[in-house]
């Protein structure tokens, strides 16, 4: 996977996390300006920048792919009764947010005419609603995350095509592959298992969450630390996932 920015390539493999996400970051501006779509009206789009720079950066982990592929599906039915199957209120949001990170990934990188897709964008118009009215039941006040999933809920259309648009400019592989081929390619990645002993996955969070602490918060880290916290609650279920999380989502 090759990026167009100041040299004709920029090459993903053997780069750290956080070159990768600034890199993200500078790809999202720039095709923002290209639009002039630089902020929506009345409001400011940092961070949804953030969180989208974020989020592609967590879809080039395998481990991440592992994490969400359990809860991921094509159809309604199935999320709705996932939601209603569990007593975990992190869960049910868990559950709705990467499903439309996924559908917003899919529509905006892997398609090429995302605007022929208008189910699937509705679909994950309604997920990151009901992401959000998760989130604001969990935390019982408005939240950073809650107020970037009505951004992205209500703004759908635009965040798509600022993607297309990126896709267009940098993602090179979206030329050199058919688009099945590359479905198929995202099929096989999100099938990946890998299993992670726990006392790894605690050592990257507290890691991290203390890197978080010092004041280390942008997208990347907050991707990261979201998915950590949901594997350490699925590998042992008395860890206190909402304390961190709160945290976390302090201001």
């Amino acid at each position: 996977m090759a990026f167009h920015l100041n040299t004709r390539y920029y090459e993903i493999q053997g780069k750290r996390e956080e070159q990768v996400y600034g890199r993200l970051v500078e790809m999202l501006l720039k095709t923002r300006l290209r639009m002039k779509l630089e902020s929506a009206p009345g409001s400011t789009d940092e961070d949804v920048n953030a969180y989208l720079a974020g989020l592609l950066t967590a879809y080039l982990d395998p481990v991440y792919l592992s994490s969400i592929s359990e809860v991921l599906s094509r159809y309604d039915e199935e999320i709705f009764q996932a939601v209603s199957k569990t007593e975990d209120r992190y869960r049910a949001y868990w559950i709705y947010k990467v499903n439309a990170d996924d559908l917003l990934v899919s529509l905006g990188v892997f398609h090429h005419i995302w605007q022929e897709k208008q189910a699937e964008v509705l679909r994950m118009k309604r997920y990151y609603s009901h992401a959000c009215e998760c989130n604001r039941r969990i935390y019982r006040k408005p939240t950073a995350l809650a107020d970037i999933h009505t951004k992205l809920a209500s703004g759908t259309e635009r965040y798509l095509s600022i993607l297309s648009a990126m896709r267009s400019t940098y993602f090179h592989f979206s030329y050199r592959l058919h688009e099945n081929e590359m479905a198929e390619l995202q099929e096989q990645v999100r099938e990946l298992e890998k299993k992670i002993p726990y006392q790894q996955v605690q050592d990257e969070f507290l890691d991290l969450y203390s890197r978080w602490l010092k004041g280390e918060r942008d997208g990347a880290i907050l991707q990261r630390l979201l998915t950590l916290v949901n594997q350490l609650k699925v590998m042992e279920p008395s860890f206190e996932a909402e304390k961190f999380l709160s945290r976390i989502q302090e201001p």
